[in-house]
């Protein structure tokens, strides 16, 4: 699932949950899967874009290749070359959305597609682009109540928003007209039903633990900090997230200088 920290810097992983096609769809589809949770993502990104030209065209396919270009946005240190994968990948995810508006999958690819180009937007576009992450990742769970990442991108975002800085805050409510309803207790919310989910996911506990320290319970980030870390990484961007998540909680675990006054 693109987050460096949060809503507008996302390198968050999009893993294939619950296929929505057909048997022989899912079926075309495996070899490329396979490579995908083998984490070799130009392999699997090849093997998606052959089907394409060989005339399929179905919204399983289509996110699945939106999915591989957002992923290698990890792969490069080229602003540049991470813009236009994440534009290229948006694009598809849009078209796996027109061929299949039913499928959950592609939604949740549009959103998340949103969120890793927020980076590359000024503060407007940001906004703008938080609306759509909002709304694709609803729909998203509508469709599929079961999907965990829209849980966890619709916690993210409510984190995100309830604590945006004074220029962003003022920046929505040009967007909005006024502040969209936004909290830390919603953030909780959605991530706890994400972890009940899929409890094996690092970013959802990583993600809790931001918003707790956000809330300050700190006795609850901590806890979550050390779930996430102790869970083996198997998302592309785990090791990120978990790096993060050790430097908040080496702040959690640091103690307070205590001044010392001689007479």
């Amino acid at each position: 699932m693109l987050i460096v920290v949060g809503l507008f810097t996302w390198t968050t992983a999009l893993r294939a949950q619950d296929p929505e096609g057909t048997d022989s769809t899912i079926a075309t589809l495996a070899p490329g899967d396979a490579l995908e949770l083998k984490l070799q993502t130009k392999e699997a990104l090849q093997l998606y874009l052959d089907l394409e030209k060989s005339g399929a065209t179905g919204g399983e396919l289509l996110y699945r290749i939106a999915r591989e270009y957002a992923e290698l946005m990890l792969d490069t240190d080229s602003q540049a070359e991470k813009q236009r994968l994440g534009e290229v990948a948006l694009s598809y995810a849009k078209r796996a959305v027109a061929a299949d508006p039913t499928n959950a999958n592609a939604y949740l690819a549009v959103s998340i597609c949103y969120g890793r180009l927020a980076i590359f937007q000024d503060n407007k576009k940001k906004i703008e682009y938080a609306r759509e992450i909002k709304s694709n990742a609803e729909e998203a769970l509508r469709l599929n109540p079961k999907l965990d990442y829209a849980d966890y991108v619709l916690g993210a975002w409510n984190y995100e928003m309830a604590n945006l800085n004074f220029v962003l805050r003022d920046t929505a409510k040009i967007v909005y007209g006024k502040l969209p309803p936004a909290s830390n207790e919603k953030a909780v919310e959605y991530l706890l039903q994400a972890i009940e989910l899929a409890p094996q996911r690092v970013a959802h506990h990583i993600e809790l633990g931001r918003t707790y320290i956000a809330m300050g319970k700190k006795d609850l980030a901590r806890s979550e900090f050390e779930k996430g870390l102790a869970l083996p990484s198997l998302e592309k961007d785990d090791e990120v997230t978990k790096t993060r998540a050790r430097t908040d909680l080496d702040k959690l675990n640091k103690k307070p200088l205590t001044a010392v006054f001689h007479k």
